[in-house]
């Protein structure tokens, strides 16, 4: 992300941060420390900026839209409050030039895990009751240290990061930060980075396969709502069209539209609070989004085209052709794949056209046979040098030996898998996700919660 000031030069900005007259890019803290290792990952997305940064900030929809996506329910689950005992704490604060920033933070233990397991019937038939007993001398020693503090922050106007920590100051082991950029109404860029203690780093491309599997879970849901909210601000802007100065006014979108039930929604409560007060001063947002609306609504009801799955998670033009990672990974696949063909079909040949020997020394007389013709015919039968017989000679018994059938069916089979692996590997980097997926994949929210 490149940060401009559009007054100041480069030098003069740079003199500007230094002084203190001018803010520097919020950071995530962790990442300029020496002992932590940072993983990127960027990709474009066809859903407004302020609806992404919305479900990011919002830990209960986690649970139950990435069920699938191994221990990740439980991850949100820390982050989310049973508005009992465990309630979140929201601290608002202002930062050096104006800046605004918001942090959120709940005990680090399970709730909605927690609450189905004592609630629901198990799949033993025991009761809360009795599966509670079974189980509290063994988390008694646990439950002796304080819980840690997950923690959300967003730094205005494009920064969140979460972890968990020991304290409100502490460092974390391991965060997530994200940088979500408007790039227009209704699109958006969504670079992330996991920063940890890792003792060594995983493969970018190995962590762009597990992230786009992750985003494409949810994305396609949250369209529906990008395209509802964007409906109702552009209904908002033409309401205010006949009150005062419009391009200082708020729009009330979300206060006006959204129902809060949820204890975890507290920090999106004042994120949203935040939207109604500056999206209308942000350059171009109100033309842009008047444009769409005038263009796709018809009585009210937008008739614009629902994007089908394959435009909507298409991970090759939003993130493949702009990852320099990701583009190496599909050329190494593809000559993977290339290869294994054209030796496959080599081995092949020869299966067809040699009669395999059954021992060296009758392919060494084949061989020999065939390069001393060969040498007479050209004329140079008497000058034939040492070692092109023996290079000859090696080379015709690793193949007679090649065509044997079980080195034979060894090596196809081998090439097979090479084949097999860098084609499924590729696929990850272009669209996957279709509905088939998608069905199986919401069939592990009966695994989180036992009553569906």
């Amino acid at each position: 992300m490149l940060w401009i000031s559009p007054f100041l030069s480069p030098l003069e900005a740079l003199a500007a941060t230094s002084e203190g007259r001018l803010s520097p890019p919020p950071r995530v803290p962790e990442i300029d420390m020496p002992e932590y290792k940072t993983q990127i990952a960027v990709r474009d997305f066809p859903i407004d900026w302020t609806v992404l940064m919305e479900n990011i900030m919002d830990p209960d929809h986690g649970y139950f839209a990435h069920s699938s996506s191994g221990t990740a329910p439980i991850g949100f689950d820390w982050y989310s409050s049973d508005g009992v005992e465990n309630m979140m704490e929201v601290k608002e604060e202002s930062t050096e030039n104006g800046g605004w920033k918001i942090v959120s933070s709940v005990n680090a233990v399970a709730k909605l895990a927690k609450y189905n397991s004592e609630v629901r019937s198990l799949d033993d038939g025991s009761t809360a009751k009795d599966n509670s007993s079974k189980k509290s001398k063994k988390k008694k020693k646990k439950d002796e240290l304080p819980p840690k503090l997950a923690s959300t922050t967003f730094v205005a106007p494009s920064l969140i990061y979460m972890g968990r920590r020991d304290n409100s100051t502490a460092t974390s082991n391991f965060l997530t930060a994200f940088w979500v950029s408007p790039v227009g109404t209704g699109r958006s860029r969504f670079m992330s980075a996991a920063v940890s203690k890792a003792p060594f780093t995983i493969p970018r491309w190995i962590v762009h396969m597990q992230l786009n599997n992750f985003l494409d879970q949810d994305t396609y849901l949250l369209l529906g709502q990008h395209r509802a909210v964007l409906q109702r601000e552009a209904e908002g802007h033409l309401e205010n069209d006949d009150g005062a100065d419009t391009e200082a006014s708020s729009n009330n979108v979300r206060k006006s539209t959204y129902v809060y039930r949820s204890p975890s929604e507290k920090l999106p409560v004042k994120i949203g609070q935040f939207f109604d007060k500056t999206l209308s001063r942000v350059p171009n947002r109100k033309e842009s989004l008047m444009a769409w609306y005038n263009r796709n609504n018809n009585e009210n009801i937008l008739f614009e085209p629902w994007p089908s799955r394959e435009t909507v998670l298409d991970r090759y033009e939003q993130h493949t052709k702009i990852c320099p990672d990701s583009q190496d990974v599909v050329n190494r696949c593809d000559r993977v794949m290339k290869r294994s063909k054209v030796f496959g079909w080599a081995l092949i040949l020869m299966k067809l056209v040699m009669k395999p020997q059954s021992s060296f020394a009758a392919a060494t007389a084949t061989a020999t046979g065939a390069f001393e013709f060969g040498s007479f015919a050209l004329g140079f039968k008497s000058g034939v040098s040492m070692v092109s017989t023996t290079f000859c000679l090696l080379a015709t018994s690793i193949a007679n030996r090649l065509v044997q059938t079980k080195p034979f069916f060894g090596i196809l089979a081998a090439l097979f898998v090479s084949h097999s692996i860098a084609a499924r590997i590729k696929r990850e980097f272009f669209f996957k996700f279709t509905d088939n997926i998608h069905h199986e994949d919401i069939k592990f929210i009966a695994n989180n919660w036992k009553d569906l």
